[in-house]
């Protein structure tokens, strides 16, 4: 009797960990080097939706995508204009969805969403102000004071301060002894003197190469180090949450 009392307690021990073990359901992602990874969970005490958001937000993209500006030269003869309309529509959606993204209850993880909605809604204030000069109204580059006072001289050229051409020409001349092929960098850029849109082709270097080149250090996602830190953190939190098995990265 007692040898039968030990071989059912074993069994019924088999049953439940089986059962359990059933329970358990994988769940696998991509990082950006094309690693694979996967993680088991049990969907009665974990939410699955949350889960494989914050698994995005850890491990993936974070937890917003940015939309895109168009800055171009449309339409006949190529003016040009800007989508910022449209642009800032989307990023108040993003916004709200980002406010609004269930996540797993990890630590630090809400410190990491008020610093990526600061950053995101400064990227979308910034390109705001890109299209808005793109579409003529140059002087609403002053809006983002952290860089007024070094990129100035671009905003002088839009606003018709100063000549624009020269300050074209300067800025192509900078930029181009960069690069690889300077001469054939400065011919690409000085071909647009020989436009019917010049005008217009010429603007457009000179915000986008120009104002926008020189501010883009001032934006808080120029600093990688404190997102670095935070995804590093909760990335090791997660980790000890959740048993995360890597396999071969793909070629």
């Amino acid at each position: 009797m007692k040898l039968f009392g030990y071989i059912y307690a074993a069994v019924l021990a088999l049953l439940i960990s089986t059962a359990a073990y059933g329970a358990q359901k994988a769940m696998r992602w991509e990082n950006g080097a094309m690693c694979e990874f996967e993680t088991k969970f049990d969907p009665a005490k974990i939410d699955e939706e949350r889960l494989r958001n914050t698994v995005e937000v850890i491990f993936g993209d974070g937890f917003y995508k940015q939309p895109s500006l168009v800055t171009a030269l449309i339409g006949p003869g190529g003016s040009l204009t800007s989508n910022t309309d449209e642009y800032r529509q989307a990023c108040e959606r993003e916004t709200e969805r980002v406010e609004n993204l269930a996540v797993l209850d990890i630590p630090g993880i809400e410190n990491y969403r008020k610093l990526s909605l600061e950053e995101f809604e400064e990227s979308c204030r910034f390109n705001v102000l890109q299209g808005r000069a793109a579409s003529g109204d140059p002087a609403a580059l002053r809006e983002f004071t952290p860089s007024a006072a070094k990129c100035s001289p671009f905003i002088d050229a839009l606003e018709g301060k100063t000549d624009i051409r020269a300050v074209w020409r300067n800025m192509v001349e900078a930029q181009c002894r960069e690069n690889g092929s300077p001469e054939e960098c400065k011919a690409a850029h000085f071909s647009a003197e020989n436009r019917s849109n010049a005008a217009d082709a010429i603007r457009l270097d000179v915000l986008e190469f120009g104002w926008t080149t020189c501010s883009t250090s001032y934006l808080k996602t120029s600093d990688l180090r404190p997102r670095t830190s935070m995804r590093v953190a909760l990335q090791k939190s997660f980790r000890r949450r959740f048993k995360v098995t890597a396999f071969p990265c793909a070629d």
